[in-house]
């Protein structure tokens, strides 16, 4: 792999960053490259393969960076898309989310953003992959059920909180975007999100 295939992959894969924020890590990763070669003396092939591979620095980089709903979108409320179909609070205190994704969608391509009150205030927003996966997972995931080209996870939290959580869905999806944020059905206007109380 080249320094120019690998910049053009590593852009690839951090495009739901910001512009600002891609055109940083890239810049970055290239000057590094540079570096490897002019000061260290390798091949650019060495220099290449001293790096870690472009997916683990791209998920590296996508866990740190907060991942946003696109402000230039037009999220519509489209239940039949997506869907935080059920909600509750279990015994022990943790809370648990049934979310409806059509059955191609990777979580990687799902925005969540949890909120801390009934009124929607953001408590942080991720990518849902990020937040079930790893060492910083808030969540775990389990596949319930998969019904008519759908998937039904189950979202339940690993710890508890006393305030209580809510959570908005973001997705773009064939082109259009979509969102679950407990709204009516075909409306643009972003609800409170699907809130559970301590």
């Amino acid at each position: 792999m080249s320094k120019e295939a690998f910049i053009s992959e590593l852009s690839a894969k951090l495009d739901r960053l910001s512009d600002d924020d891609r055109k940083d890590y890239l810049e970055f990763f290239s000057e590094l490259i540079d570096d490897k070669i002019e000061e260290e003396g390798k091949s650019e092939t060495d220099a290449l393969e001293a790096m870690d591979s472009v997916c683990s620095i791209a998920d590296e980089i996508i866990r740190q960076v907060p991942v946003e709903p696109d402000e230039n979108a037009r999220y519509i409320e489209t239940h039949s898309v997506i869907d935080c179909t059920n909600r509750y609070r279990m015994d022990d205190g943790r809370y648990n989310f049934t979310v409806k994704l059509p059955e191609d969608v990777s979580f990687k391509d799902v925005i969540v953003e949890l909120t801390k009150d009934y009124s929607g205030s953001r408590l942080k927003c991720s990518n849902l992959f990020y937040l079930t996966d790893g060492e910083e997972a808030e969540f775990t995931s389990k596949l319930e059920n998969s019904y008519d080209g759908f998937n039904y996870y189950e979202l339940t939290t690993l710890r508890f909180s006393e305030t209580g959580l809510g959570l908005r869905l973001y997705l773009t999806y064939k082109g259009k975007s979509y969102m679950a944020t407990d709204t009516s059905n075909k409306s643009c206007e972003k609800g409170n999100g699907y809130w559970l109380s301590a």
